[in-house]
């Protein structure tokens, strides 16, 4: 899991990027109908990394209005005030991705190879260190796609200057 680990270091990372010149008060701006904003899509990214811990046997971090706020099914809106601040999520998401990457490190090759018990994404992931990858990897990858997205109809630049 050493490359996924390196990938995953790097959505963390690309995320910050993404965020670093976006007003608090802008983080829930949706330029478009529908279109996941800013503060959506760094709440559900770290659910996505608190998952990590459910799937090795742990517990979530977050709560029940995390999950009605960020996690699957739910629909971002236009209100600032139903989100978690940008030092919030920023903070929890680095906290999150940290536990994550510790917790991926050091898990054996049995977790790893059982089968995933969620009701999410079985037949695309059908062992636990599938859905792993995908969480670490895809997962925040194409949710911070929708980001870079987000940026360029607000006006903002690409971060990685291409």
């Amino acid at each position: 899991m050493d490359s996924t680990i390196t990938a995953f270091r790097f959505t963390l990372s690309y995320a910050k990027d993404l965020v670093h010149d976006i007003d608090d008060a802008d983080m829930a701006q949706m330029p478009h109908p529908g279109m996941n904003h800013p503060a959506w899509i760094l709440g559900h990214l770290v659910l996505g990394a608190d998952f990590v811990s459910l799937l090795l046997g742990g517990e979530l971090d977050t709560d029940e209005q995390w999950m009605k706020t960020y996690g699957p099914g739910s629909q971002p809106i236009d209100d600032r005030s139903a989100y978690a601040s940008k030092s919030e999520l920023l903070s929890h998401m680095e906290q999150l991705y940290e536990r994550a990457e510790k917790l991926v490190s050091s898990a054996t090759e049995e977790q790893l190879a059982s089968p995933n018990q969620t009701p999410f994404l079985v037949e695309q992931f059908p062992k636990v260190g599938d859905l792993l990858t995908h969480l670490l990897t895809t997962h925040p990858a194409s949710h911070l796609g929708q980001l870079s997205a987000w940026r360029r109809c607000v006006g903002k630049k690409s971060v990685l200057g291409l």
